[in-house]
């Protein structure tokens, strides 16, 4: 029970988070002008990514086979490697722009 009551906070917290924090963000680097743009746009590919994740994880432990969790966690690694890498890519490409 003392499992699934922390996985419950934690859960819940995560989503507190994915709501809360797009329009914070955006406020700070964006524009004023541009931000309920900026907000709906991140609150879309959020729904998206939410709507489909649970059948695109599932359909990749489905075609994996024997090896299936590690498949999948080796996608959500990947993935957050890639999230890691747009952002500081991002980040780099915003301080240039900010020098010259």
């Amino acid at each position: 029970m003392p499992l699934l009551l922390a996985g419950v906070l934690l859960f819940g917290l995560g989503i507190g988070n994915a709501t809360s924090l797009p329009p914070l963000i955006a406020q700070v680097e964006f524009v004023k002008d541009d931000v309920p743009r900026a907000v709906a746009l991140v609150i879309a590919i959020g729904q998206v990514v939410y709507a489909f994740a649970p059948a695109a994880f599932g359909l990749i432990r489905e075609l994996s086979g024997a090896g299936a969790d590690a498949a999948v966690f080796g996608v959500v690694a990947g993935l957050q490697l890639c999230a890691i890498a747009t952002l500081l890519v991002g980040r780099q490409a915003a301080a240039k722009s900010a020098r010259a």
